[in-house]
């Protein structure tokens, strides 16, 4: 008995270097890089953007001249409020710059984090800058309530 050589399927050859489902994604990759380079146009036209990032950055500003001609400051401040024991509360008065500090890193997380999902989900992107408004707001009347304790 002879045994027959299997023969291999030929596929079929159209003389295509790339297949067409190879250059389909490759210009949807590049139409959804365009897509969002449109939509960071349109975060950075929205009004509830500059609105966000103005105020956070006027309460920046804020605590930060409030700060420097602020001549009374103690050695020791409370910055820490939530240790029950008083000599844990009191720290040096150089952290009193913790404040200005995190509201920037939030403004800055944030802003980048909307940017971000602006094209994919837009209510999440509002949403995340109003936080970082009113967190900002928050760590700024914190910051005034410590700063006139004295």
């Amino acid at each position: 008995m002879k045994t027959k050589k299997e023969e291999k399927q030929k596929q079929l050859n159209f003389g295509l270097k790339n297949s067409p489902q190879n250059i389909y994604f490759k210009y949807k990759d590049q139409y959804e890089v365009w897509l969002a380079g449109l939509e960071t146009k349109k975060f950075m036209k929205d009004i509830l953007t500059w609105f966000t990032i103005i105020l956070s950055i006027t309460f920046i500003f804020t605590e930060i001249y409030l700060i420097e001609t602020h001549e009374q400051l103690p050695s020791r401040i409370p910055i820490f409020n939530y240790f029950i024991n008083s000599s844990k509360r009191l720290t040096v008065n150089e952290l009193i710059y913790l404040y200005p500090f995190l509201s920037t890193l939030m403004l800055i997380f944030t802003t980048i984090t909307a940017n971000h999902y602006y094209h994919k989900e837009r209510s999440l992107s509002k949403i995340l800058l109003v936080v970082m408004l009113l967190v900002n707001l928050s760590l700024c009347l914190i910051f005034l309530k410590l700063l006139y304790t004295f």
